[in-house]
């Protein structure tokens, strides 16, 4: 539950009577719909009101008569709380066998300076599987109706059902998002509309820098698609195409303790412990512990992994005050690990992967291993009633070590050259951001503010190390022995290589017009970008570049009704710029940041249980290529694209997530135009999602899941290419309860045919994951 809200807000009356319009339809989504008509905030556990209906509303009421009608007949009642919010419990006469009456959360709507300084999550949106809204950067949490992008927050429900076991396989639910590296260490990089997202640029708790903590410590997954420099500020990497954030668990009002054992073929076996606490007098103090540890072989040949994650979230809320931190430490061993194959030359066509999808052409004694640990602070203080202050701080250090062979693809019939390599590498980072969010009117203006300063510095170092050349092919490996290492630095002796300071202010302000029904939101962001570059053995420096860039956004969101929102924006995106290298004549020269410029609109409709996105969109993004004998960023790449979004319920019983998208990225500016109107490597024309699931008995859901990928050029000049591919998952689970402990039984296939198939890349190609097979069993204590 919120620990306090603002107090003009907890002393809304509740006695004034309005009309109310609200269709009959699944419980959860009618008091959604009344939440939001009513202004009225409802937090807690959602539970309770799964599977149950309510007849909805019509006439005049005030708030304690709505929810007494909406609720008749559920077996709940609406209480009223201290600081003015409102939750749901069972009604006396209804009893559990724990004789426990627990707060019940089923809506998600509330004013947006509440929502936004908070830690108080959006509610989930029927069916469970994604939320009513998410983390937007700066803006905070705000409501999916109320925001002017494309976003969905995917739900811990969803991770768990679905026995995701990484971020990737969350995000291969999204119709927008593609993976394009193979994921080894729990996460990877991706390609969004025509741009690539770095894995390094996934933030976690809203600070970038931090890493991948393990799929098992988080609760939700937020995905805004598309530019947004505005909203979290440039990441390492620079990604344009969208921003994803881990939010991390927080300990619940109920106690829990979870524990899974789960098998994947061929033969890996783990286990995971989620436990959570709550302590003091008003059950101040919260504790979470989530720990994870899977080893074994996997499907592709040679291949196995052991993965050992563990995280501790603490929180402390007072009057007006809430703090909370998170530690983690994850260790991921892979061995004979899955590769990239490059392709060096357009001068033959790809061959088709080999049809045994287990196939490894990679030594069997290669691996990629890595280590990290981080830790987090975030604290919010209610400066007054509408604005609150809120910092935050967090660091980590991942050291890796990587030993196996680079494949090029040098001919159509498979043949390779693999060029051995051994690199160490380290990455030490630390964040940081301050702020102040509020509100405050102008007239019959309501203006919803934010200032924020934000920095994100990363030393890392690594050291290459090429052991030779060899040759096979796909089809036939030749394996040969393990080169020796000796007296080669490790991770931890490797010498520092670059130095990256970020730092930006940004101010936004969402002014809200006609009772929030038409708000505007404007801001602008000061970026700079700071790197140094050093010779890994002498440590002298070889490069420093030092720029600024500001960047602007604005975005409009009209509610017509209030199961209707239409919205546009534009933003821009910003990638770090370059030094020119040796070579050209205007060899040293620094770039300024580039910048990303996106147009947007779209409309979003709730059919009350079912909601559905539809937006078109255009992003300019510059990029720097050689022009004769001067580097220039005169090359320019357009996307121009349609997305299709639906999630929800769309019966009783029957849930659905899932979408299309059509994307014609080209590049528009080349060198000498020897390429102006081919395809952007690695972006399809066609991709589609459809995911469902059927509760078809008490306890029984069957699921499935087809995913199509249309056909994608690898090369610039579009002379090479992979033909279109599709995936198809399924899965069966089974909840109930033994011996009074809620049970869940979980069966899911990644890759039902055992296609083998090529996944696109910029240059590169990865071959499919095979079939694989996932079980579990959990148990709550």
């Amino acid at each position: 539950m919120t620990a306090s809200m603002p107090q003009a807000y907890a002393q809304a009356s509740a006695a004034d009577a309005r009309r109310y319009a609200i269709p009959a339809g699944p419980l959860q989504t009618v008091l959604n719909r009344f939440s939001a008509d009513a202004g009225i905030f409802l937090a807690g556990d959602s539970e309770l009101v799964k599977d149950k209906t309510s007849g909805g509303l019509n006439g005049e009421f005030t708030i304690s008569q709505a929810l007494q009608a909406l609720l008749s007949g559920t077996g709940l009642q609406a209480v009223k709380l201290g600081d003015g919010t409102y939750g749901l419990r069972a009604s006396p006469e209804v009893t559990r066998t724990d004789g426990a009456l627990p707060v019940v959360a089923v809506s998600a709507r509330r004013e947006a300076a509440d929502v936004a300084s908070k830690n108080t999550l959006p509610a989930p949106y029927a069916g469970g599987q994604v939320a009513t809204g998410g983390k937007v950067g700066m803006l905070g949490n705000m409501d999916v109706m109320d925001t002017p992008f494309n976003t969905v927050s995917y739900t811990s429900d969803l991770i768990l059902d679905q026995q995701a076991k990484s971020v990737s396989d969350v995000l291969a639910n999204n119709p927008s998002v593609r993976i394009i590296y193979p994921d080894n260490d729990g996460s990877t990089d991706y390609f969004v509309r025509g741009n690539k997202v770095s894995q390094l640029d996934i933030g976690y708790d809203g600070l970038y820098g931090i890493g991948i903590p393990g799929i098992e410590s988080l609760e939700r997954i937020d995905v805004l698609i598309g530019a947004n420099a505005l909203l979290n500020g440039l990441g390492p990497s620079g990604g344009v195409g969208a921003m994803v954030n881990q939010v991390p668990k927080k300990a619940l009002e109920t106690p829990l303790t979870r524990l899974t054992l789960s098998w994947i073929s061929d033969n890996q076996f783990g286990g995971a412990v989620d436990l959570s606490r709550r302590f003091g007098d008003d059950r101040q103090f919260g504790i979470r512990i989530n720990a994870a540890y899977r080893d074994g072989d996997l499907p592709v040949d040679k291949q196995s992994r052991k993965v050992t994650t563990a995280t501790v979230a603490m929180d402390w809320r007072g009057r007006g005050v809430r703090l909370s931190t998170n530690f983690g430490y994850r260790e991921n061993d892979n061995q004979s690990p899955a590769r990239t194959t490059y392709l060096l030359t357009n001068t033959f066509q790809i061959p088709a992967p080999p049809g045994n999808s287990s196939q490894n052409w990679q030594n069997a004694w290669t691996y990629d291993n890595s280590k990290t640990s981080f830790a987090t602070a975030r604290g919010e203080f209610d400066i007054a009633p509408d604005v609150t202050a809120y910092a935050a701080i967090g660091g980590s250090r991942m050291t890796e070590e990587e030993l196996f062979a680079n494949t090029f693809l040098t001919g159509a019939d498979g043949s390779i050259a693999r060029r051995t390599v051994y690199w160490p590498l380290y990455r030490n980072s630390w964040s940081a951001e301050a702020g102040l969010r509020g509100t405050l009117r102008t007239g019959a203006v309501k203006h919803s503010w934010s200032l924020v300063a934000s920095t994100i510095n990363v030393t890392n170092g690594i050291a290459l190390n090429d052991l030779g050349v060899t040759t096979s092919n796909i089809y036939n490996p030749v394996y040969f022995n393990q080169p020796s290492i000796a007296g080669l630095r490790d991770a931890n002796s490797v010498h520092k290589t670059g130095d990256t300071n970020l730092s930006g202010l940004a101010l936004s302000d969402t002014l809200g017009f006609l009772d929030d029904k038409v708000q505007w939101t404007l801001g602008l962001r000061q970026q700079n970008v700071a790197t140094k570059s050093y010779d890994e053995a002498s440590q002298a420096l070889t490069g420093r570049y030092d720029k600024s860039k500001l960047t602007y956004a604005t975005g409009l969101t009209l509610r017509p009704t209030g199961n209707l929102s239409l919205y546009a924006n534009y933003i821009e995106g910003l990638q770090p710029g370059t030094t020119v290298a040796a070579g050209y004549s205007n060899a040293g020269q620094v770039f300024a940041p580039y910048v990303s410029r996106q147009f947007e609109v779209g409309a979003k409709y709730d059919f009350g249980g079912f909601l559905t996105t539809l937006n078109a969109y255009q992003i300019s993004t510059p990029n720097a290529q050689a022009n004769g004998t001067v580097y220039t960023v005169d090359g320019k790449q357009r996307t121009e694209g349609i997305e299709l979004n639906t999630y929800g319920e769309l019966a009783r019983d029957v849930r659905m997530l899932g979408g299309l998208v059509l994307t014609d990225a080209r590049q528009v500016s080349t060198a000498n135009g020897t390429n102006n109107g081919k395809r952007v490597q690695g972006a399809a024309d066609v991709q589609a999602n459809l995911g469902a699931e059927w509760d078809f008995a008490p306890g029984f859901t069957v699921s499935g899941r087809t995913i199509y990928t249309g056909k994608e050029y690898i090369d610039a000049g579009n002379l090479q290419s992979i033909p279109s591919s599709i995936r198809y998952d399924a899965g069966l689970r089974y909840k109930t309860s033994i011996g009074g402990h809620p049970t869940a039984f979980r069966f899911n296939v990644e890759n039902l045919t055992d296609k083998s198939y090529w996944v696109g890349g910029q240059g590169f190609v990865i071959q499919s994951r095979p079939r694989t097979f996932t079980l579990s069993a959990s148990v709550d204590l």
